[in-house]
């Protein structure tokens, strides 16, 4: 008589099945699954990792800027166009010319403003020992920023890579399972032919 088969596959907590019967291949899937949720697991962890480093590293570059640097009010001398990257997008931070007071003399150099920016617009900007511009201030909002960057692109690398591994390994499984029916159906018309 066909009906259900008596070892059914019973699975533990970890995944993988508690029955000693159970096929070679559906023990492999089951410490499959359980290695790809560890290796997530610790994933999660190299991102937080990466992305408190990275949140350390823009602080200090930012309490470096601010120990080395002076902040002077820079007031435009031209209207800031409305310019294109080269990539065809619209730069939202253009230079143009700009004035500011340093010590008894006043210096006039290029400055990133917003898009749009009249001419006469005060700004305030870090200059360097000598005067001279010292490049756009680093805020909080840009360590923050490079912080969530660097978890984010961990997280996407690692999912891309846990998933190329998993779909990898599931049509070997697959495949597996696959020629173990095949067997099974051919040991049994083996038997019922003789």
């Amino acid at each position: 008589m066909l009906g259900r088969s008596k070892a059914t596959v019973v699975y533990s907590v970890s995944g993988r099945p508690s029955n000693p019967f159970a096929r070679p291949v559906d023990r492999f899937a089951a410490t499959l699954k359980s290695v790809i949720v560890t290796l997530a697991g610790v994933a999660i962890v190299l991102a937080a990792v990466i992305g408190t480093w990275e949140y350390h590293q823009e602080s200090a570059r930012a309490a470096q800027q601010r120990a080395t640097t002076t902040l002077v009010e820079a007031v435009t001398s031209a209207d800031a166009p409305i310019t294109l990257s080269p990539r065809g997008s619209v730069r939202t931070t253009p230079m143009v010319k700009a004035t500011w007071a340093w010590g008894s003399e006043s210096r006039t150099d290029s400055i990133e403003v917003p898009s749009g920016t009249p001419a006469g617009t005060s700004k305030t900007i870090a200059v360097g020992d000598d005067g001279s511009w010292a490049g756009p201030r680093i805020t909080t909002s840009d360590v923050v920023s490079a912080a969530v960057a660097a978890v984010l692109i961990t997280l996407g690398a690692s999912a891309l890579l846990l998933g190329a591994v998993w779909a990898m390994f599931s049509r070997a499984v697959e495949r597996r399972r696959q020629q173990y029916w095949d067997e099974s159906i051919r040991r049994l018309f083996a038997t019922y032919s003789r």
